[in-house]
């Protein structure tokens, strides 16, 4: 993967309906979990996309954020990832993206390089996904450009399923140990939610 291109893309179109509040907006560290995933994107030296519902008003908060930020709606039926996954492909020319959802707090440069890095030292793979305590996350993952027939197709026969799609590619996992177990921690809920801010407070509130 030396030579070829990479974009981070970030999904954030879902519902919230967990959490109850739009999870993207939340408050985190010096700005909310999206603006923060953002920088810690272009720290580890990528482009960053963001794939979201409600563009406007994520497109009006890039000026507060002071990054350089592309934000798209969905460009398909928004039907959850695969469709933000269709989305990302069309909206980029990049040939290796790293799709992240919106809710991964504690996801930051030094994971983003220790995973970009492990997909440099191999080959022939269509997609190199985060296994963290025998736990697969198809949203931290890199996706090769030429898997996007395969999502393409499985958008439009109605197949919704991530993992349905992922049988049917190479996919390789990270190695455990490789990953930080926070790194992949989700915040769906408000539980989940104050269960970041009390690691976040725990470690000295972090960068």
């Amino acid at each position: 993967m030396q030579e070829l291109t990479r974009r981070a893309v970030i999904l954030a179109g879902g519902s919230s309906s967990r959490m109850g509040s739009p999870k993207e907006l939340l408050k985190w560290r010096e700005g909310t979990f999206l603006s923060e995933l953002v920088r810690e994107a272009a720290a580890a030296g990528l482009g960053c996309l963001v794939v979201s519902n409600v563009p406007d008003r994520l497109s009006e908060m890039r000026e507060a954020w002071q990054l350089d930020v592309e934000v798209t709606p969905d460009l398909v039926p928004s039907v959850g990832p695969v469709s933000g996954i269709v989305t990302a492909f069309r909206a980029t020319i990049e040939e290796i993206l790293l799709v992240l959802s919106c809710d991964l707090p504690f996801m930051d440069r030094e994971q983003i390089g220790k995973l970009c890095r492990f997909a440099e030292g191999v080959t022939g793979w269509d997609v190199v996904a985060a296994k963290v305590q025998g736990r697969l996350q198809p949203l931290c993952a890199l996706y090769h450009r030429r898997t996007q027939p395969v999502w393409e197709k499985a958008l439009r026969e109605g197949e919704y399923r991530l993992m349905r799609t992922l049988d049917e590619l190479h996919v390789l996992t990270t190695p455990e140990g490789l990953l930080d177990e926070w790194a992949v921690f989700n915040a769906n809920t408000p539980e989940q939610y104050e269960q970041a801010l009390a690691r976040e407070k725990s470690v000295g509130g972090g960068k």
